[in-house]
């Protein structure tokens, strides 16, 4: 589903004050994940730690109202693109709130708008609370509406060799429209605290999310003719439960510490949903700078596996705090065609080496240029015991600009068995 980035993708991230944060230009906090752009974002989306508005004088002639600091606002454009949905813009508004002497956000609004040339659209209004209870808790909350004429199926649990035609014509594609919401709950459990480097939190997380999912088949497509059974209205209503672990010493552009979370969904005829289902969910990010050599090593492992009687959307994403589309497309699996492989059980291994080595002051904001190397690996079955069976690497090169530690934009060429694709994405991919 719709990275945040991952992110789209509740988040269960650190309270504490980010030790580092000079090192990263002007910023308002530390707490926030990567907003799931080009991912279904479900659980989690980004809270501000935007950097301050300028506000310097510009010749004016008569004296204005001094600003209210404590009321940020931060619009960002977006572009992206991938072979499945094509070139996409828009942007984003980010508004956030903190009170005289605090450290933190006490609220984070985000509205999101994009189109691509191939008509997909995402429409996302989102929020996050901090300590309106008096407990340290987070609170969070949206909408989201996603309408994709061009919608990838190519069967479930299809390992066959496609390429050309096959992977980009009409007969994979279906037309799958989202409406849906969620409300949040996070509290930290533990914390640990280390000299010179960022907090470590232990957090609780529980999410309850409900969504409607219209499946439409095309005239002579693969869902038409192998699996009618699958086009009609579907409804999600799910119920979930969690631990996060999250130690990074930023949210968007990592350089060391980790987030890790541990998830269980649970659906059925008593959280509205029209299919009883479950889901497990795991993931470990870790990164390591490589001594003072300026290159981070990151990677990720994932596990996820559903039992009942999933829906088709559930089959074709990972769960969790970041859902995303699996396996394939330009977060899991690049190198593969969008949800090229789909099922009940998914595991995956990715691996980077970042390093951007020029920095640039820009005023008060800071600007860096880089790359990047990446290898990954899927696994996708419908039975455990099937797991190994069949095993998808890619890899490729990119390229990075970076603003603030706050915005990402890679460029990457992804290369499989299948073939190849170009990303163009505003986050990384992990």
């Amino acid at each position: 589903m719709p990275r945040a980035a991952a992110p789209a993708s509740g988040a269960p991230l650190p309270l504490q004050h980010d030790p580092v944060a000079r090192d990263r230009g002007d910023v308002v906090d530390r707490y926030a994940p990567v907003p799931t752009t080009g991912m279904n974002p479900m659980s989690v989306f980004s809270e501000s730690r935007m950097p301050r508005t300028p506000s310097g004088a510009r010749g004016r002639v008569k004296p204005r109202r001094k600003r209210d600091s404590n009321h940020r606002f931060l619009p960002l454009p977006h572009l992206s693109s991938q072979p499945s949905t094509g070139l996409t813009l828009g942007g984003s508004l980010n508004y956030s709130y903190r009170r005289p002497g605090e450290e933190f956000n006490r609220a984070y609004l985000l509205a999101w708008s994009r189109v691509s040339t191939r008509g997909v659209q995402d429409h996302i209004v989102s929020g996050r609370l901090r300590d309106m209870l008096g407990r340290n808790e987070v609170i969070q909350f949206g909408v989201w509406i996603s309408l994709d004429p061009v919608y990838p199926y190519f069967g479930i649990n299809n390992h066959q060799n496609l390429a050309g035609t096959d992977l980009t014509g009409p007969y994979n594609r279906m037309r799958m429209d989202n409406y849906g919401g969620w409300l949040t709950y996070e509290h930290p459990l533990w914390q640990l605290h280390r000299p010179d480097r960022p907090v470590g939190t232990l957090r609780q997380y529980t999410g309850l999310f409900y969504y409607v999912d219209v499946v439409q088949g095309y005239a002579h497509s693969r869902l038409v003719e192998h699996d009618p059974n699958l086009v009609g209205t579907y409804r999600r209503g799910i119920v979930r439960a969690g631990l996060t672990w999250d130690s990074r010493d930023n949210d968007w552009s990592p350089r060391e510490g980790s987030l890790i979370d541990l998830t269980l969904d649970t659906a059925g005829a008593y959280t509205g949903s029209t299919s009883g289902f479950g889901r497990v969910h795991a993931t470990a990010r870790n990164y390591w700078p490589l001594g003072r050599s300026g290159f981070v090593f990151a990677h990720r492992v994932s596990f996820d596996a559903l039992w009942g009687v999933a829906p088709l959307m559930a089959l074709g994403e990972f769960g969790g705090l970041f859902p995303m589309d699996a396996y394939g497309g330009a977060f899991v699996g690049r190198g593969f065609a969008r949800r090229r492989f789909i099922g009940n059980i998914k595991a995956t291994a990715s691996a980077e080496i970042r390093f951007t080595p020029l920095e640039f002051r820009l005023g008060r904001n800071k600007l860096g240029l880089g790359f990047e190397g990446f290898v990954e690996l899927g696994l996708v079955s419908m039975k455990i015991a099937d797991l190994f069976k069949a095993w998808y690497p890619s890899g490729g090169p990119g390229l990075l600009l970076i603003w603030n530690r706050f915005v990402v934009f890679r460029v990457e060429a992804g290369f499989s068995r299948e073939g190849g694709a170009l990303y163009l994405q505003s986050e990384h991919a992990f």
